[in-house]
Order: structure tokens, then C-alpha cells, then sequence
């Protein structure tokens, strides 16, 4: 298993999953509120790399597992595995609705309201928006098989063209719990949910063509391929974003993205802000881990994060549910606490993941092996 995972890809999901974990450590150790006009933005616009990576890696996943699974083992057998990857999230998302409730985050009627996808948690929402992006990939990957690539790409981007008539559909009031539901599938009405399935699907595609770049490198051994689509859509990203900075003012552009304003409006910004920095980070962490750089005993500790992002994900993001609500930090406390704190959720999964590997047999490969499937990565 290990020799066809890719070492940077494994580095820069778990890069992604420190820095949200890290951010919502700053919210629940009370020291994200007292950093300021000028700190939040700064922290913000370093963290805020962590959703529209693990879409964009998501997107990468689903042409570089599932795509080839498709071609090899047909519709049904691919369905049956995305359906049940499906239900892992759901059941993970699950996991911390229950725990924001037991820690006090959530009353028991939202509780039971967010696990219908009727309300949200503090934390973990993603995980919701997962588990219904793995269906939507049942279609997304059979047209993928019928058109191509890149007919899928412009199915990803067309829902943009449809965002200016969002507004004229009476969408459910915000008081309703519906809004929950159709603010993650399609970002309406705004303010119910960080993400939009609709919208995402652009990161998504974008993740298909880093994975389709990906997969051919592996398979010619050379790793060009993936710089140059890498460095284009890095391009088109930053192409949009100079784009905003020029209609709406860079001051403006910038501001909405690192105070979040984009994001909770379903804003083109946020997708193309959001791309070209997790673009950026996929492409730097591919140079200091070059893509040929085999796993090693040495290096796979490192990695578990983004080896079990599923598990790591939801074991942080309960555990900062069970932090006491009184208990506040200061601000220099809370940033090295919530520096502290994706390095203990990693030792975790190390423990979990040896307390497994005491009961298989090993056949002295350098990298140790990983979860059980329902516990692997993220996106």
C-alpha cells in the first residue's frame, strides 16, 4: 500500500488538517477573540488554506483511486465503495455532533437536529459536506468515463454561471432548520453554512486534473506533467484573484477573504483565494518532498496525519469539544497551545495505528501499514 501512495500528498493533507485543527483550537481556547483587527487576518490568511485543500485533494482522490477502480472493476463495485466511504464521514461527522453536544457545545434539539444535516456543529461540518460530495462522485466519475477530463471540468465550473439566479429561488428563511440543508448543498440562504457543495465542485474538478497530472507522472516517471498543470491552475487562480482586486479594490479583495466574508457568502473570491493557496502549498510542499521521494520508516511517523486524516480529524476536533468553555488562554498560551495540539492528536493516531500493527503479522516493509479503511484519509 505504501509504495503507491505519494509521500508530498500524504504531507500536504496532514498540513491541512494541522492548520484547521490549529485554527479551531485558537476559537476554543477563547484566544482567537483577542488577537485583533491585524492578528486575525494574518492567522486567517495562513489557515484558511485548510478547507480548499482537502477539496482540492478530495478531487485529486476520486481520479487517482476511484477513476481507475471505475475502469477496472465497473459502475457497481465503484458505487458500493464511495456509498460506504459516504457513510464513514457521515458516521465521523456524527461522532463530533455527539461529542459537541456531551461538551456542552450544542443543545440535545440542535444535536439531533445537526444529525439530520438539519443544523451544524462548532466543528466537523466538512465531514457532512463529504459524505454527500462521495455520491455526487458517483455521477461526477461516470461522465468522467463517458467524456473525459475535460468535459468534467466545465461540468465542475458550470454552476457558477447559474450562482446569479441563486437569489430569485425562495429559498427556506434562515430560522428554518431546512436552511441548514440547502445552504450546504447550494449556498443558499447565505450565512447557514461555510460550504457549498455547488460551488466547491470547481475545487473539485480542479483536484481531478491535479490527480489525472499525478497519475500520469507515476506512470511515465516524470513529474513535470504535474508541475506545469499545477503552476496553470495556479495561474487561473490568480488570474480571478487579480481579477477581484481590480473591480472590487485589493484592500476589499483581501479583506473578504481573511475575515472570512467571502467564505460565508459563497463568494467567486473565496473559491479562487482558496485555490491559489492550496495550490501553492501542494506545489511547495511537492519541493521540499519531491514526488519521487520513496516512504521510509523515518519519515511515515510524520505522515499520519495525513495518512488517517479521517480519524485525526475527528479525534482533534472532539477533543477540543471536551475543553472546559470557562477556561480561557491568553493569547500567547493559546497559539502555543493550539501549535500543541495537531502534535498530541498525532501521537494518538501513532498509538492507535501500533496498537494495530501489534496484531499483524510483519513482513519487514519500511512503512508501517495504515488504518482500516474507514479510519484513512480525509479527502
Amino acid at each position: 500500500m505504501s509504495e503507491r501512495r505519494i509521500v508530498f500528498v500524504d504531507a500536504a493533507r496532514g498540513l491541512a488538517v494541522a492548520l484547521a485543527l490549529y485554527i479551531h483550537s485558537l476559537g476554543t481556547f477563547g484566544s482567537w477573540y483577542q488577537l485583533g483587527r491585524i492578528g486575525q487576518p494574518l492567522v486567517r490568511l495562513v489557515t484558511s488554506a485548510a478547507t480548499p485543500t482537502f477539496i482540492l485533494l478530495f478531487g485529486a482522490m476520486l481520479e487517482m483511486v476511484y477513476y481507475p477502480a471505475l475502469l477496472k472493476d465497473g459502475a457497481p463495485a465503484v458505487r458500493r465503495r464511495l456509498l460506504r466511504r459516504s457513510w464513514n464521514c457521515y458516521v465521523a461527522y456524527l461522532i463530533t455532533v455527539a461529542a459537541s453536544v456531551v461538551g456542552a457545545r450544542r443543545g440535545a434539539l440542535h444535536g439531533i437536529a445537526a444529525a439530520l444535516s438539519l443544523g451544524a456543529v462548532q466543528y466537523g461540518n466538512i465531514l457532512k459536506f463529504y459524505a454527500f460530495a462521495l455520491v455526487v462522485a458517483i455521477p461526477l466519475l461516470e461522465f468522467r468515463r463517458r467524456r473525459g477530463l475535460v468535459p468534467t471540468v466545465l461540468v465542475g465550473l458550470a454552476p457558477w454561471v447559474a450562482v446569479f439566479w441563486l437569489d430569485r429561488v425562495p429559498w427556506p428563511p434562515p430560522s428554518s432548520h431546512v436552511s441548514y440543508l440547502t445552504a450546504m448543498l447550494v449556498g443558499r440562504p447565505v450565512g447557514r453554512s461555510w460550504i457549498s457543495l455547488l460551488h466547491s465542485q470547481a475545487l473539485v474538478v480542479s483536484g481531478m486534473t491535479i490527480g489525472w497530472s499525478l497519475a500520469t507522472g507515476r506512470e511515465r516517471r516524470s513529474w513535470a506533467v504535474f508541475y506545469r498543470t499545477a503552476t496553470a491552475i495556479l495561474l487561473a487562480s490568480l488570474a480571478v484573484a487579480c481579477a477581484l482586486m481590480v473591480v472590487l479594490g485589493p484592500r476589499q479583495a483581501l479583506s473578504g477573504y481573511m475575515t472570512l466574508r467571502f467564505r460565508a457568502s459563497h463568494h467567486v473570491g473565496y473559491y479562487a483565494f482558496g485555490l491559489l493557496e492550496a495550490t501553492a502549498l501542494l506545489i511547495g510542499v511537492s519541493l521540499l518532498l519531491p514526488p519521487r521521494m520513496p516512504y521510509s520508516s523515518r519519515l511515515t511517523p510524520f505522515l499520519s496525519l495525513g495518512r488517517s486524516s479521517l480519524f485525526a480529524f475527528t479525534l482533534g476536533n472532539c477533543l477540543l469539544d471536551f475543553w472546559p468553555r470557562y477556561w480561557r488562554l491568553p493569547v500567547a498560551t493559546g497559539l502555543l497551545a493550539g501549535a500543541v495540539v495537531p502534535a498530541v492528536v498525532m501521537g494518538l493516531v501513532l498509538l492507535v495505528d501500533a496498537g494495530l500493527l501489534e496484531r499483524l503479522p510483519t513482513r519487514g516493509a519500511a512503512a508501517p501499514a495504515p488504518l482500516p479503511p474507514a479510519l484513512r484519509k480525509l479527502g
